[in-house]
């Protein structure tokens, strides 16, 4: 134990008498000046807010009526400044159809041909039609090496493949 004693004697001589002086506090750091900006923030908001009054003023005397004023009837005539303008209104239209005219198909146009003597087929506005085959009011009549002919009831159209 006499040890242990003696180290901590020492250890108390060795530290100095005066206590440590505590340091200086801190001083608060100042935020570098931003150019004047700092009124920007408050009148945005005031003009925001001045904005949304309007915009709900304007929403609530479309739906209120004014006070003391009487709502005008539809067939009533209006006068302002001497001048009598009369409230017109449309009467509703007899019935509720539209006439839908059927646009006109697209002209048939001949892509290709595949020729063979027992069954040629071509390919018409995207098709592969055979002879005999119905394209619309048009029925395939014929199939040649380098033509296609479409019937109908009033015409007839014989379509051919342009040369390149």
């Amino acid at each position: 134990m006499s040890l242990i004693n003696d180290a901590l004697k020492q250890a108390k001589q060795s530290q100095p008498q005066n206590p440590p002086s505590t340091p200086p506090p801190l001083s608060p750091v100042e935020s570098a000046s931003q150019g004047g900006g700092s009124w920007l923030a408050p009148v945005l908001i005031i003009l925001l807010l001045a904005a949304a009054g309007i915009f709900i003023g304007l929403s609530l005397s479309k739906h209120a009526p004014a006070a003391g004023v009487p709502p005008v009837a539809a067939t009533q005539q209006v006068e302002t400044a001497a001048v009598v303008l009369p409230v017109v209104t449309n009467p509703p239209p007899d019935s509720n159809t539209v006439a839908v005219v059927p646009p006109n198909p697209p002209e048939p146009k001949l892509q290709g041909i595949l020729y063979a003597a027992t069954r040629p087929c071509a390919i018409v506005s995207g098709k592969t039609v055979f002879v005999g085959d119905q394209m619309g009011e048009f029925r395939v009549a014929a199939i040649s090496k380098d033509s296609v002919t479409l019937q109908s009831e009033t015409e007839t159209n014989v379509l051919s493949l342009s040369p390149r």
